[in-house]
């Protein structure tokens, strides 16, 4: 019976087989990405963040663990499972458990040129692209596309992706040129948000200190003076002025929060010819891998030291 396979199939992932969980992504990849895009109506980029969510540790194999088989999976992923891990991750009552890429983008800008980092207290940590380059092209290029703009695609790389994809050379150095802008048109959108928050930041600033010069004012004064009376309608309408910049400042802290600066997922996709639930699975693998790396590079450098 499917319902019987299926239940058999959830087992096996949950055992981490890793022939079974490339099964059942091939099988319900499109349908876990494309639920909260359908739902909720978010953004296509974090339909990839909730894909990776829902698969990080094996998250979404303990959630269908009860399925009895009574319906198919994928009617009690739609009617049981998706639901409640989409208003989970949008409550943030867990993080995804996965690499973080800011941490790595903290390296010495001269790391990025695949030299070593000098001796800072934190030279241990090896530079990003000499970490992908320790890795096989088959790993190494979802990240290196990913982050676009920091990475150089070696030979090797563009090798991998024409085999990967069929295209041509030319179309996927003109494809990987195109990614580039869409990063840079992203990170000069961002920096126009932080020097609206930066904007924002002054008067508030401004707001504040008049705020506390007419309190200070205030207390010298008799309450009945003509004065006073002028100072408390200006405090008044200071504050006024100050909640506005707050409720500005925060929508577009949101916003800053919201903004990618990295290589859309479809985009990849479409480059390797494949589907952007394979690409966000990939990329979360491939996180692990290079965290794995990195933390093994500190631990026998930190071995060194002590010699």
């Amino acid at each position: 019976m499917v319902g019987q396979e299926d239940r058999a199939l959830i087992q096996r992932c949950l055992a981490g087989d890793g022939d079974a969980i490339a099964l059942f992504q091939e099988t319900y990849g499109e349908l876990i990405y494309a639920y909260p895009l359908r739902v909720y109506h978010i953004p296509r980029d974090e339909a990839g963040d909730f894909y990776v969510f829902a698969l990080d540790n094996g998250r979404i194999f303990r959630r269908v663990q009860t399925f009895e088989g009574r319906t198919s999976l994928r009617a009690y992923l739609l009617g049981f499972v998706l639901d409640h891990l989409v208003l989970e991750w949008k409550r943030g009552e867990r993080e995804i458990e996965t690499v973080s890429m800011e941490a790595i983008q903290e390296l010495p800008d001269e790391s990025m040129d695949g030299s070593k980092s000098q001796s800072t207290g934190n030279e241990a940590r090896p530079a990003l692209n000499d970490i992908l380059n320790e890795l096989p092209s088959s790993k190494a290029v979802i990240l290196k596309l990913l982050y676009v703009e920091d990475c150089e695609l070696t030979t090797a790389d563009v090798r991998y992706i024409r085999k990967a994809s069929g295209r041509r050379v030319p179309e996927i150095l003109a494809t990987i040129e195109k990614m580039r802008s869409v990063v840079r048109e992203r990170e000069a959108g961002l920096k126009r948000v932080e020097d609206q928050l930066e904007g924002v930041q002054a008067w508030l600033n401004l707001y504040e200190r008049r705020l506390r010069r007419i309190s200070t004012d205030l207390t010298a004064l008799v309450p009945t003076a003509p004065t006073a009376g002028s100072l408390r309608d200006e405090q008044a309408d200071l504050e006024r002025k100050i909640e506005w910049r707050q409720r500005q400042r925060a929508n577009l802290m949101d916003r800053a929060q919201r903004r990618k600066v990295t290589t859309p997922y479809k985009d990849i996709a479409a480059l390797l010819n494949t589907t952007v639930g394979n690409v966000a699975s990939q990329i979360l693998r491939v996180r692990k891998d290079v965290a794995s790396r990195m933390q093994g590079h500190e631990v026998e450098s930190a071995g060194e030291e002590n010699a």
